[in-house]
């Protein structure tokens, strides 16, 4: 029988030989561990990451366990992750990602819930590692023969950055599309490029993505190419060149000067943003994980990149496959696809017309003895392009609070809800959730509506918030989805239902065609979607009644300020329904509104009767510049600029055009 330094030296050789990473669980008291850790990490050179738990001398760089992106775009040939103060499986997916082949990751974990789902989930998936225990006998180590393959990882890599080049010296509108799974080197191929074409010539470019952390090894790997670049947190300049980081929404509520675009974790971004994204800036480049919790599967595939080969014929597209930091097959990286449902897909279903929808609650038991249940559902998720995470995963499987809904044709699911129970909350409780001095996790509509509306009840309540929908792409359009919630509210006993949504006007109508009433909209957007969210509700309380009213009151307001940037057809969602009363115009008004088109009178004499006309006739006969001009009160040179006229002289021209229309409508 093998000692440990004999077992771990043999081990290291062996994942070196193949570049492999191997997972260990270990299993012992404090002291046994510390020492085969300490054992492991020498054997590393003591190139050595911590996770979790606390600092430890055998490690040389440690974070606490939400925090594993602090250590990305660094490498190491140790992992030790510490999991008995609980799992932040985001920090740990990504943070495996910084050990390179030839490596060993080590698992620390006593399972100490056992009656908890997501738990077992886990401690079932770390039994598939090599597992270690004190006193017993070491895992058996298979010496399997070196890959004789001489393909080189950076390849791949080396063919991205050349394709990145032809971007910008190439034709315009013909972006390119770096897909990949995590680890192929597609981010830190930006990152050369960037500083290759920065020392070749003078150039702007612009980097976004749903998040900062997503570009942090970007912007490392472009400053090893250029040695004494002046940095700052979101830009890095080089001579005469440079590249800065913008929010996507920013982007495109603002033309930014640039050479050239890079739009990183692209799949996390809405269609629409992506699609405007294109139709603005000529040279662009899209990079997705296409599994991972950055990516969205086969949403991104299907959706977008058949839009760009529609309008722009000469798209690139380009998949990264071969790893670059471990080789093919590597037993870490299946084992991390295999836990955390990295690499789920959607079965192949056919839509059947007489097929009953049928919703039925998926009991947590359900999920652990089923993980086929399990993939399907987490693959709705991801394809319904929805921020999908493996925290996400282990909150499905161990939050009591969070409840799944399905429906199912010939044991594959084509529907699914996630639901999380919210409010129920004692009154005291509520009494400091009114007051601004608690805001109790888990409760996000129910302590939000509890501050909007000033009023307890929303938290006294038992309600449910419908926080994913998701439906197979081949049972789209069908009315799954209204179906699904339909028999929820039907088969379950909470007191309303709520919903809290970045906006768009598709799921506005989505959402209104199922009941569900206007209360609360955001004031700023969303980093990643760049969408205001939303938050509606349905049920039969006297309060929704008040939300609704309030909702109505303060938006014509909002518009002028805080919503001036509202896409107009999502203005006119909400006008539409949000019952603004206005009394008939008088008849002095009728004879301004008509000797205005007719060529009389002033604007600003006319723009508070021309507002109420617009409210009073409805938005949908509203058209778009008197949605910009009067009701978001839009300057004249704003207006200039988004609809091409040359100054206020043409654009008063077409707003008489547009008043006299609209007065037929009154």
């Amino acid at each position: 029988m093998l000692s440990k330094q004999p077992f771990l030296t043999q081990l290291f050789q062996l994942a070196q030989s193949r570049q492999h990473r191997f997972g260990l669980l270990l299993r012992g008291d404090e002291a046994w561990r510390d020492t085969f850790c300490q054992m492991a990490a020498t054997l590393a050179n003591g190139d050595c990451f911590k996770l979790g738990g606390v600092e430890s001398q055998y490690a040389n760089q440690w974070c606490a366990m939400g925090k594993g992106q602090r250590l990305l775009g660094q490498e190491c040939g140790l992992l030790v992750i510490d999991l008995r103060n609980g799992i932040d499986a985001n920090s740990l997916t990504s943070l495996l990602g910084t050990l390179r082949g030839g490596g060993l990751a080590i698992f620390i974990h006593d399972m100490t819930q056992q009656d908890n789902c997501a738990e077992q989930w886990l401690d079932r998936a770390l039994q598939q590692l090599m597992v270690v225990e004190q006193g017993g006998v070491l895992p058996k180590i298979a010496m399997l023969e070196e890959s004789d393959s001489i393909h080189s990882p950076f390849e791949m890599q080396r063919l991205a950055v050349e394709y990145i080049h032809k971007v910008v010296s190439g034709h315009r509108r013909r972006p390119l599309v770096l897909t990949a799974d995590r680890g192929r080197g597609k981010t830190s191929a930006l990152g050369i490029a960037a500083a290759q074409l920065m020392a070749e010539r003078k150039i702007k470019i612009v980097v976004t993505s749903p998040t900062i952390s997503n570009v942090t090894p970007l912007f490392e790997h472009a400053q090893r190419g250029l040695p004494g670049a002046q940095k700052s947190k979101l830009r890095l300049d080089w001579n005469s060149s440079s590249i800065e980081f913008v929010a996507a929404d920013e982007l495109l509520r603002n033309s930014i000067d640039c050479d050239l675009l890079f739009v990183d974790e692209a799949a996390a971004l809405p269609l629409p943003m992506l699609i405007d994204i294109v139709e603005r800036y000529h040279r662009v480049v899209f990079s997705t994980t296409i599994h991972g919790y950055e990516g969205c599967g086969r949403g991104f595939t299907l959706k977008f990149q058949s839009w760009l080969s529609d309008n722009r014929p000469g798209t690139r597209f380009y998949h990264m496959d071969t790893p670059i930091r471990w080789a093919e097959n590597d037993p870490l990286e299946q084992w991390q696809y295999q836990t955390f449902l990295l690499d789920c897909e959607l079965p192949p279903v056919v839509f059947q017309n007489d097929t009953a929808i049928n919703l039925v609650e998926i009991k947590k038991s359900d999920l652990f003895a089923s993980p086929d249940i399990v993939k399907q559902c987490f693959a709705l998720l991801v394809n319904a392009h929805y921020q999908t995470t493996p925290n996400d995963l282990m909150l499905m499987l161990g939050d009591a609070s969070m409840k799944m809904f399905g429906v199912f044709e010939k044991n594959n699911c084509i529907g699914c809800i996630i639901g999380v129970e919210e409010g129920g909350l004692e009154k005291e409780l509520v009494k400091q959730i009114l007051l601004g001095k608690r805001r109790p996790k888990g409760h996000l509509v129910a302590s939000s509506l509890v501050s909007h509306l000033a009023f307890e009840q929303p938290a006294l309540d038992l309600s449910l918030r419908v926080m994913r929908i998701a439906v197979h792409p081949e049972w789209q359009g069908r009315g799954v989805g209204s179906e699904m919630l339909t028999q929820l509210k039907q088969n379950s006993c909470y007191q309303f239902y709520s919903t809290s949504y970045g906006v768009t006007t598709e799921l506005l109508n989505f959402w209104n065609g199922n009941g569900f009433r206007l209360i609360k909209l955001g004031s700023t957007r969303d980093q990643a979607s760049g969408c205001h969210s939303l938050v509606m509700v349905d049920g039969e309380q006297d309060w929704i009644d008040e939300g609704e009213s309030l909702f109505s009151l303060s938006l014509s307001y909002q518009l002028k300020e805080t919503y001036r940037q509202l896409d107009i057809d999502l203005v006119c969602g909400l006008v539409n329904l949000s019952h603004l009363n206005h009394s008939p115009l008088q008849s002095i008004e009728h004879r301004l509104l008509e000797n205005y088109a007719m060529g009389g009178s002033h604007y600003e004499h006319v723009a508070p009767i021309i507002e109420r006309a617009l409210w009073q006739t409805g938005a949908e006969h509203a058209m778009a510049l008197l949605i910009r001009k009067v009701a978001q009160q839009w300057s004249w040179h704003e207006c200039a600029n988004e609809f091409n006229f040359t100054g206020r002289k043409q654009i008063e021209s077409e707003v008489r055009r547009q008043v006299s229309l609209l007065l037929h409508h009154l």
